[in-house]
This record gives structure tokens, C-alpha cells and sequence, in this order.
């Protein structure tokens, strides 16, 4: 009996031993993500949540919201976000706030939006920041606050986030929440536009075509539409037809 026992026993630590851990089957779904596989993505993304690994749980968080590998189903993902972010998981705060603030999954609520990107702020995430900054911008479930929104861009700018240099460009231009300068709009604007964000090359083109901030220069101005309009912004379109 006792070596019945004692075997049993051995077989269960087996298992256990060559069961994959849950950074393992992170690492698989990873690979099967990049490689198109979604549903097996999320078969070993969900073994490895299940172990309790955060970055698994977002991850599963984000196949339920966009339905890869999984039919799309928003309870199921904030049910993911949720249990990552309780383990302090950055990404998975981020997109609770975004569900708060489209209302996709929850009841909107911009006041619950705004606690969640600030959690997940603090922690460092740009987007994040910028979408913290945006809030205090516009007013939006924060008392209107340009000073901080500023200090929130500035932070997500320090991660390179163009978005946040767009409006940075901004409050440089209007004076909102900083001294009004031109030559620092026009830096933000060419930061966010170099790297490729459609509404920084639409900015740094009215730049150009208004003489704002910059010489006026109308080859300029085409040349930062042309980037923009490529992207689809509809009002870089409308700005070259203007121009033609």
C-alpha cells in the first residue's frame, strides 16, 4: 500500500515538474501571436492567466476585446484587465480606463476612466499619461487643469509619445497651461510629425502654410499634407486640395 501511495505520489510530481510554467506559456502564445495563430495564441495566453501571470492575464484581456483567437466578448476581457491590474499590471489599468471612457463593456463613467489611467500613469505607462493629460485638457471627469495636463504630456513626451507632443505643440501655441511660445510649438509639433503621426504633419503643415510660427513656406506645408493625407487624415486632404 505504502508503495502504491509513494508512486502516486511520484507520478503527480512528475507531472508537475514537466508541466510548462506560466512564463513558458506566455512565451508560446507570444510566438503563435507573431505568427498568425491566433486561437493558439490564445489557448497557451490563457494557460499561462490561469497560472496567475499578469502580463498573460492582459494579454487574454486584449484577445476578448478584439476577438483573436477568442470570440470578442467585453465582459470577458475586463473580467482579464481586472484580475491583472489587482496585481499592479500597468497595460491591463490602461485598458480598464479605456473601457471606462468608451463605455464599451461598462457603463461610461469618465470619473472612473480618470482613476485608472492615473494608477497606471504613476506606474510610467505613456499612453497612459497622455490619456491622463487629455482629461485634464478637456475637462473630462477632472476639474480643467492645462498645468497639469502639461505636466502629464511632458511626462508621456519623455517616452517618446507623439500624441502627447501633438498637444504639447499646443499648449505652446494657445498658452494653455505654459508661457506661449512659438518656437516650442513648432519643436513639438516636427517631434510628433517625424515620427510619423498624422495629426503632428497636419500641424507642422498649418505651420507652414500660415506662416505660424515658422517662415511661410507652401512647398513645406504640401510636403508635411502630402505625409499626412497618406495616412488618411481627412484634414490634410482638404488643406491640399485648398493648395492645388
Amino acid at each position: 500500500m505504502k508503495k502504491l501511495v509513494l508512486s502516486v505520489v511520484c507520478a503527480a510530481a512528475s507531472l508537475v515538474c514537466f508541466a510548462d510554467s506560466a512564463e513558458e506559456n506566455l512565451k508560446k502564445a507570444e510566438e503563435f501571436y507573431d505568427s498568425g495563430n491566433y486561437e493558439q495564441a490564445a489557448k497557451f495566453c490563457r494557460k499561462a492567466a490561469e497560472q496567475g501571470n499578469a502580463e498573460a492575464q492582459c494579454k487574454l484581456g486584449v484577445c476578448y476585446s478584439n476577438g483573436y483567437g477568442v470570440e470578442k466578448n467585453f465582459d470577458e476581457a475586463l473580467k482579464w484587465y481586472r484580475k491583472a491590474a489587482d496585481q499592479g499590471e500597468a497595460s491591463a489599468q490602461l485598458n480598464i480606463g479605456m473601457r471606462y471612457e468608451s463605455g464599451d463593456g461598462v457603463e461610461k463613467n469618465i470619473e472612473e476612466a480618470a482613476k485608472w489611467y492615473r494608477k497606471s500613469a504613476e506606474q510610467g505607462n505613456a499612453y497612459a499619461q497622455y490619456f491622463l493629460g487629455c482629461l485634464y485638457y478637456y475637462g473630462k471627469g477632472v476639474e480643467r487643469d492645462y498645468a497639469e495636463a502639461v505636466k502629464w504630456f511632458r511626462k508621456a513626451d519623455g517616452q517618446g509619445n507623439a500624441p502627447a507632443q501633438v498637444l504639447l505643440g499646443f499648449c505652446h501655441l494657445l498658452g494653455n497651461g505654459v508661457e506661449k511660445n512659438w518656437d516650442e510649438a513648432l519643436k513639438f509639433y516636427r517631434k510628433a510629425a517625424d515620427q510619423g503621426d498624422a495629426w503632428g504633419q497636419f500641424f507642422l503643415g498649418q505651420c507652414y502654410h500660415y506662416g505660424r510660427c515658422v517662415e511661410k513656406n507652401l512647398d513645406e506645408a504640401k510636403k508635411w499634407y502630402r505625409k499626412a493625407a497618406d495616412q488618411g487624415n481627412e484634414n490634410a486632404i482638404q488643406a491640399l486640395k485648398k493648395l492645388q
